[in-house]
């Protein structure tokens, strides 16, 4: 399988995730990106962006 990049900046996964830090917005669009800020947060969302 290969390392998934964001489409935007070019990020890897890999890179987010040993560094914590992503390259730009669409890096939080990523599948592993979403369940790890899930699994941190416990899936609470900022209050502004609840519909």
């Amino acid at each position: 399988m290969s390392e998934r990049i964001c489409p935007k900046c070019g990020t890897s996964v890999k890179e987010i995730l040993e560094t914590g830090f992503v390259g730009c917005e669409k890096c939080y669009d990523l599948p592993e990106i979403k369940a790890a800020v899930d699994k941190m947060f416990g899936g609470k969302r900022h209050p502004k962006t609840e519909k």
